[in-house]
């Protein structure tokens, strides 16, 4: 019993050691301070292969410690994501082709619709001003380290999801 309840919470301290990775400084050429996405790349590459792992009110928690932490609009980015299972939950599997460039289109599609209503939220709600320069390097980061981090996620769900029942 005590080996499956931690064989369950694998995914959420997962999720949130990335938080804190993410959080942690990364300077590009010792100037700039670049924070790649992982928190955003670990939680839509678990929703993709296990949606039925996380509740709605586990993305809550998950995205409000997010959000706080970033210090962005609380909700935004928890709205997104469940968008994002409930749309994978009201996919039929047999019909959709499981081709990872096509997933890849997926998240780099999803992931710039996020970014861009970030920027319009706080464009319109906040007075702090964005990097571009840095927000571009973070963005094709991230764009790049997805095939890795959807590669571990994958792993790590198919080898723990008779544990999830």
């Amino acid at each position: 019993m005590f080996n499956n309840l931690i064989f369950k919470s694998l995914p959420y301290l997962f999720i949130l050691i990335f938080i804190f990775f993410e959080f942690s400084p990364n300077y590009f050429f010792q100037v700039q301070l670049i924070k790649p996405f992982m928190f955003f790349t670990i939680i839509y590459c678990w929703i993709y292969n296990d949606h039925k792992k996380f509740s709605p009110f586990s993305i809550l928690i998950l995205t409000v410690i997010y959000d706080l932490l970033n210090g962005d609009i609380v909700g935004v980015t928890c709205l997104f994501f469940l968008f994002i299972q409930y749309s994978r939950r009201k996919l039929f599997s047999d019909l959709i082709s499981d081709d990872f460039k096509e997933l890849w289109m997926k998240f780099i599609l999803s992931f710039t619709f996020y970014i861009s209503a970030n920027l319009l939220i706080k464009l319109f709600l906040t007075t702090s001003t964005t990097s571009l320069k840095n927000l571009t390097i973070s963005f094709i980061i991230t764009i790049a380290l997805f095939p890795l981090f959807f590669k571990i996620v994958n792993k790590l769900s198919y080898k723990f999801r008779s544990y999830n029942e």
